[in-house]
């Protein structure tokens, strides 16, 4: 599991804005604890791609979305024009992506993740 919080949690317990946590760099919404940032963002890469390309499977347009927002970036997937599924790229989210990939293939992970399983 990862150590970390959202950035916008920091800064609502302080009156100034807050750039740098002592042992933790912000990552995209995130602080992440040092020694986890290249592996977490190995992973967020990874599975970032990964759902790109089991949702294209689903949907008509899959796109990476809100970089810079206040929740982080997301993979949001559309069916003619509505947005169906928005799966955001936080800690979460990775976690979860693993403690699913050492039980069956990534794929059904995400199959798993997103709900798809009825879809098809």
């Amino acid at each position: 599991m990862f150590k970390f919080f959202k950035k916008e949690q920091l800064s609502q317990n302080i009156t100034h804005e807050i750039s740098e946590v002592k042992g933790m760099t912000i990552v995209d919404a995130y602080y992440i604890q040092d020694d986890q940032v290249e592996l977490y963002k190995q992973d967020r890469e990874r599975y970032s791609d990964a759902l790109i390309y089991i949702l294209s499977q689903y949907f008509s347009d899959v796109d990476r979305m809100f970089e810079g927002s206040d929740d982080g970036e997301a993979i949001v997937a559309f069916q003619n024009g509505e947005p169906k599924k928005c799966i955001y790229l936080n800690p979460e989210t990775i976690d979860q992506l693993r403690i699913y990939e050492q039980e069956m293939p990534l794929k059904q992970s995400i199959i798993k993740l997103c709900n798809l399983e009825h879809n098809h």
